[in-house]
Protein backbone atom coordinates (compact mmCIF):
# COMPACT_ATOMS: atom_id res chain seq x y z
CA UNK A 1 0.00 0.00 0.00
CA UNK A 2 1.73 3.62 -1.00
CA UNK A 3 1.92 6.09 1.51
CA UNK A 4 0.68 9.20 1.08
CA UNK A 5 2.77 12.67 1.61
CA UNK A 6 1.23 14.81 3.81
CA UNK A 7 2.71 18.57 3.66
CA UNK A 8 3.74 20.83 6.51
CA UNK A 9 0.82 23.17 7.47
CA UNK A 10 1.52 26.80 6.26
CA UNK A 11 1.99 28.23 9.77
CA UNK A 12 4.64 24.94 10.75
CA UNK A 13 6.29 25.75 7.20
CA UNK A 14 6.55 29.45 7.63
CA UNK A 15 8.37 28.75 10.94
CA UNK A 16 10.71 25.93 9.31
CA UNK A 17 11.67 28.40 6.77
CA UNK A 18 12.20 31.60 8.97
CA UNK A 19 14.30 28.82 11.17
CA UNK A 20 16.57 28.20 8.71
CA UNK A 21 16.64 32.05 7.52
CA UNK A 22 17.87 32.42 11.34
CA UNK A 23 20.58 30.02 10.93
CA UNK A 24 21.86 31.01 7.47
CA UNK A 25 21.94 34.59 9.44
CA UNK A 26 23.24 33.95 12.95
CA UNK A 27 25.75 31.43 11.42
CA UNK A 28 28.69 33.60 10.09
CA UNK A 29 28.04 35.72 13.08
CA UNK A 30 28.94 32.79 15.55
CA UNK A 31 32.19 32.15 13.74
CA UNK A 32 33.09 35.28 13.97
CA UNK A 33 32.94 35.48 17.43
CA UNK A 34 34.39 32.00 17.88
CA UNK A 35 37.37 33.46 15.47
CA UNK A 36 37.77 36.45 18.11
CA UNK A 37 38.41 34.32 20.98
CA UNK A 38 37.38 36.40 23.64
CA UNK A 39 33.95 36.90 25.91
CA UNK A 40 32.36 39.50 26.45
CA UNK A 41 34.04 40.51 29.82
CA UNK A 42 37.28 41.84 30.22
CA UNK A 43 37.76 41.31 33.96
CA UNK A 44 36.58 42.73 37.17
CA UNK A 45 33.22 41.16 38.84
CA UNK A 46 31.52 38.53 36.55
CA UNK A 47 28.34 39.82 34.68
CA UNK A 48 25.06 38.14 34.76
CA UNK A 49 23.46 36.77 31.73
CA UNK A 50 21.08 39.71 31.45
CA UNK A 51 24.04 42.05 31.48
CA UNK A 52 26.10 39.67 29.08
CA UNK A 53 22.74 40.19 26.23
CA UNK A 54 22.92 43.86 26.90
CA UNK A 55 26.67 43.73 26.16
CA UNK A 56 25.96 41.45 22.93
CA UNK A 57 23.06 43.67 21.91
CA UNK A 58 25.07 46.81 21.48
CA UNK A 59 28.37 45.47 20.77
CA UNK A 60 27.21 43.38 17.53
CA UNK A 61 24.24 46.17 16.24
CA UNK A 62 21.19 44.09 17.91
CA UNK A 63 18.70 46.60 16.09
CA UNK A 64 20.54 45.65 12.92
CA UNK A 65 19.75 42.21 13.49
CA UNK A 66 15.65 42.98 14.67
CA UNK A 67 15.62 44.46 11.46
CA UNK A 68 16.98 41.45 9.66
CA UNK A 69 14.74 39.64 11.53
CA UNK A 70 11.61 41.33 10.40
CA UNK A 71 12.83 40.86 7.00
CA UNK A 72 12.94 37.40 7.41
CA UNK A 73 9.83 36.98 8.88
CA UNK A 74 8.28 38.74 5.27
CA UNK A 75 10.69 36.45 3.28
CA UNK A 76 9.33 33.15 4.89
CA UNK A 77 6.11 34.44 4.39
CA UNK A 78 6.11 35.10 0.51
CA UNK A 79 8.16 31.77 0.40
CA UNK A 80 5.32 29.86 1.71
CA UNK A 81 1.90 31.89 0.74
CA UNK A 82 2.87 34.20 -2.13
CA UNK A 83 5.15 31.33 -4.11
CA UNK A 84 3.20 28.58 -2.87
CA UNK A 85 5.90 26.36 -1.71
CA UNK A 86 4.98 23.25 0.24
CA UNK A 87 7.55 20.98 2.51
CA UNK A 88 6.83 17.24 3.65
CA UNK A 89 9.13 17.82 6.10
CA UNK A 90 10.98 20.30 8.77
CA UNK A 91 14.26 19.90 6.87
CA UNK A 92 13.23 20.72 3.58
CA UNK A 93 11.69 24.07 5.15
CA UNK A 94 14.76 24.71 7.03
CA UNK A 95 16.85 24.02 4.10
CA UNK A 96 14.87 25.82 2.04
CA UNK A 97 15.06 28.80 3.94
CA UNK A 98 18.82 28.49 4.18
CA UNK A 99 18.90 28.47 0.70
CA UNK A 100 16.54 31.77 0.01
CA UNK A 101 18.11 33.96 2.16
CA UNK A 102 21.73 33.07 0.64
CA UNK A 103 19.84 34.05 -2.53
CA UNK A 104 18.23 37.45 -1.19
CA UNK A 105 21.72 38.14 0.21
CA UNK A 106 23.45 37.67 -3.13
CA UNK A 107 20.55 39.60 -5.51
CA UNK A 108 20.98 42.38 -3.11
CA UNK A 109 24.73 42.50 -3.14
CA UNK A 110 24.98 42.64 -6.80
CA UNK A 111 22.45 45.38 -7.36
CA UNK A 112 24.28 48.07 -5.04
CA UNK A 113 27.69 46.78 -6.09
Amino acid sequence: MPQTLVSLAPFMAVVWVLVGIIISLVLPLAVRILQKGRGLEEGGPKPTLGQKLAAAWVQYGGNKYLMMLLAAIVVAVVIVFLLGLQFYTVRDAAIAGFAWESFVKKLFAQQSG
